[in-house]
């Protein structure tokens, strides 16, 4: 029997990372308690390589390769194997690093492997035909994990403590179900997050490398349904636009951003709109509103009661407040906001009045009363500097 196991030694400048890594793992950062382990004991476990081609290609040690590079070792163990395909090559990739610590977002590009793979050997399995399998019965291999000839057990040793990795899935159960028992998660949650690769892999096309990543630490920290939620969401270009152009640095405080400037030119903290008698919420309220805060879609709007003459605050979804005629404010009113906002800063004022100013700013500054109120504070103030003075 041949043995596979047979260990040679190699430059590690001499050895390409297989594109299968690269693409699921990533130039991997090095591991500081690997980087001493090797250092101290050099590399106890064999990198791992395909010479299916001309190029030496590593299906399992790049990090190992990447250390030893950076701590200057000359020649490093390997195991060579010719692997009878690239197929093979993926899934002694994907089966070697079963037990690799890994971000959520990896586990996806493995399940999107494993699914590739997994229709691969249906479809090979297919045109197989019935009659060959039937020749032998008692040999008769289901799937690629009973294949003993696809690559040797034995290299997986030092990775999968010398065992394959089990076929879990019930006979008959779909390809999402095999792939999420493959990642541990269930099939409805695989299927729910493949948009999730799709739209990554779609901004880094574009260039957009930002905006991939800040939704990998998105998922990473949310899980996968957010995420699947903020892709179906008509702003999700606007929330991703945000972290591109450096306007927020991460997408959950975009989507703040995003759910407190709700269409800026007509919804915003400050706008007056003009409510109609079916739209009030009181038919006692005077019929301009002012909108003093959003959050979440949802305005917060100010009006006066004409019955008392006190504000009082209504909440509104922005999108009803679309349909209304917006207001502006006069000169005669801005120049009356102003007057309020330099005696809310005066230094004589007191609790009282900033608490009524607070309230009058957030009103429409219209009315006689208002008027009356602003005097009020500003009389108030000149008399106390007229007594000081």
């Amino acid at each position: 029997m041949k043995n596979y196991t047979e260990v040679k030694y190699f430059n590690p400048n001499n050895l390409s990372l297989h594109t299968e890594l690269l693409r699921i793992y990533g130039d991997s950062a090095i591991t500081h308690d690997l980087q001493l382990d090797i250092e101290k004991n050099g590399i106890m476990v064999p990198i791992v390589v395909s010479t299916r081609t001309p190029i030496f290609t590593i299906v399992s040690g790049g990090r190992r390769r990447q250390i030893a590079i950076a701590l200057g070792i000359e020649l490093v163990p390997v195991i060579c194997y010719s692997f009878p395909s690239e197929e093979a090559e993926k899934h002694f990739i994907l089966s070697a690093n079963r037990d690799r610590p890994k971000t959520k977002y990896q586990k996806l590009l493995e399940g999107r492997a494993w699914e590739l793979l997994e229709k691969q050997f249906s479809a090979a399995r297919r045109q197989s035909g019935l009659k060959e399998r039937w020749k032998n019965k008692d040999a008769e291999k289901s799937n690629i994990d009973d294949e003993h000839d696809y690559y040797p057990v034995v290299l997986l040793d030092d990775y999968r403590l010398g065992t394959r990795v089990p076929n879990q899935s019930k006979s008959g159960s779909k390809t999402v179900d095999k792939v999420g028992e493959r990642i541990g998660i269930s099939g409805k949650s695989y299927q729910r997050a493949k948009p999730i690769i799709d739209k990554c892999e779609k901004l880094r096309s574009e260039g957009r490398n930002i905006e991939a990543l800040s939704l990998e630490v998105y998922l990473e920290s949310v899980g996968i349904n957010p995420v699947a939620k903020l892709l179906k969401a008509p702003n999700c270009d606007e929330v991703l636009d945000l972290v591109g152009n450096g306007t927020a640095k991460t997408i959950k405080e975009a989507i703040l951003m995003a759910s407190l400037v709700q269409r800026p030119s007509a919804v915003v903290e400050g706008a007056i709109f003009y409510f109609p008698d079916h739209m009030l919420r009181k038919p006692t309220y005077v019929h301009s509103g002012r909108v003093v805060r959003i959050a979440n879609a949802v305005a917060t709007v100010v009006f006066r009661d004409k019955r008392d003459g006190y504000l009082y605050e209504q909440q509104y979804k922005c999108d009803e407040l679309l349909t209304l005629e917006k207001e502006g404010e006069t000169r005669n009113q801005m120049r009356l906001r102003d007057r309020m906002n330099k005696l809310f800063a005066h230094e004589k004022a007191t609790q009282i009045d900033r608490h009524v100013l607070n309230l009058l700013l957030g009103a429409v500054v219209s009315t006689p009363l208002e008027m009356e109120w602003v005097q009020l504070v500003e009389w108030r103030i000149e008399g106390e500097e007229i007594k000081r003075g």
